[in-house]
């Protein structure tokens, strides 16, 4: 048995089962399969699409030998599809300047018995206060026998909060390997009749759930982030690419938070909400992590959370990047001091505090858009619906609460 992945547009994982019999002609004919029932993918009248295996990776979940997918529409790429949005931006920056993206991804998540957190635990808290211990145990072999690198699982700092963190990898191998490791922690929980929720803001009150990604580029085996004459050991490159992310942190904001719910993590426990860099402010939207050699030099993009398609999401991240780069823009100079204590938070710019306002900064961006392409439209159009469904129709239960005895 073969395991066929790919993700809707959401991000949402997508299957199909096929013969091993069936692969070897499948891997270079394709699956036929009816894009109209896939979210943002296709009209009725032109969902006839085809699955092509990448078989130049594969993993193993559950003794089934699972593989992703590239989409295909009348023998071409489809450019909806968002992992083929990604590869081929990929594909572009290697062959025309040299780089190869590196990224690695911090995943937070609530561990929930019912529609409660499992344990009162906190930041890197032990078993017993840490009831998931034994679950996160079992998350991390399940990631090692699937072919999947991790590097840290630990107690967060919510009640029944985790993190898994990926090991770095090229662009779309973390894309694919997020989307795996998400299924793989669900799959797991669910076996002892728990829940592994990624909402980015689940309780009011406790922290939310992050997604935060190291990324850097590479030549070859030269971290091209690196410049050790430099006080943060970053390269004038690096802080270009800085420059390009803050450039159009709005329209990236949109594809980061893609959720209504978003909007309630982003400002609340060392979620960013202001538009600055550093290496010490963890509430920063850019940080610098310490590195102990040249290997190791990279940025850290904190605000994204697990809702968000990692395909789209490194796409915007690196388009932008890029341009900051080609532009040789320049980032405002890093702060280390605290932005609250100090009132520097006064004169920093935020992020949009809707989704709505993302959306229009996103529609704006003819840089993002132009990269995102067809799948950009296809995701603005689902995210405008959701928008309104939420503002204007659906009642909430605060509403409930508030007006039901006027």
């Amino acid at each position: 048995m073969i395991s066929l992945r790919f993700s809707d547009i959401n991000g949402v994982l997508k299957e199909v089962l096929i013969s091993e019999r069936e692969f070897e002609r499948a891997a270079s004919r394709g699956v036929w399969f009816d894009g109209s029932s896939i979210e943002g993918f296709a009209r009725r009248f032109e969902s006839d699409m085809m699955l092509v295996a990448d078989t130049s990776t594969h993993y193993t979940v559950n003794g089934v030998k699972t593989y992703f997918c590239d989409v295909y529409r009348n023998g071409v790429p489809f450019e909806g599809d968002p992992r083929t949005v990604l590869k081929t931006l990929l594909k572009k920056i290697e062959s025309k300047d040299g780089f190869t993206f590196i990224t690695a991804g911090e995943l937070e998540f609530y561990i929930l018995r019912g529609h409660e957190p499992i344990d009162s635990g906190s930041y890197f808290d032990v078993s017993p206060r840490d009831k998931a211990n034994s679950i996160k145990i079992e998350i991390a072999e399940k990631l090692s026998k699937a072919g999947i690198e991790w590097s840290i699982s630990h107690h967060e700092v919510g009640p029944g909060q985790n993190e898994v963190d990926i090991l770095h990898d090229n662009g779309l191998r973390i894309a694919d390997k997020t989307l795996l490791t998400k299924n793989i922690i669900k799959l797991v929980c669910e076996s002892v009749d728990l829940k592994a929720s990624f909402m980015p803001k689940p309780f009011y009150g406790k922290p939310g759930n992050g997604f935060h990604i190291h990324m850097s580029l590479w030549s070859g085996e030269e971290n091209l982030f690196h410049d050790e004459q430099n006080s943060y050991g970053l390269s004038n490159m690096a802080r270009n690419f800085i420059a390009g992310i803050f450039e159009h942190v709005n329209g990236i904001t949109a594809v980061a938070n893609p959720t209504v719910n978003s909007y309630k993590r982003l400002g609340e426990f060392e979620a960013p909400k202001y538009v600055y860099w550093g290496m010490k402010n963890r509430d920063a939207l850019i940080r610098i992590p310490e590195f102990h050699d040249k290997f190791g030099a990279r940025i850290e993009y904190r605000a994204p959370d697990p809702s968000s398609n990692p395909y789209l999401l490194f796409t915007v991240l690196l388009v932008a990047g890029i341009d900051g780069i080609k532009r040789n823009l320049e980032p405002p100079k890093p702060i280390e001091k605290d932005i609250y204590e100090y009132g520097l938070y006064k004169d920093l710019p935020t992020l949009p505090q809707t989704l709505e306002k993302a959306l229009d900064s996103l529609e704006e961006d003819r840089l993002l858009r132009e990269a995102l392409g067809l799948a950009g439209e296809n995701f603005v159009k689902l995210k405008r619906q959701e928008w309104d469904e939420y503002a204007t129709r659906r009642i909430t239960d605060w509403e409930h609460e508030k007006y039901f005895d006027v």
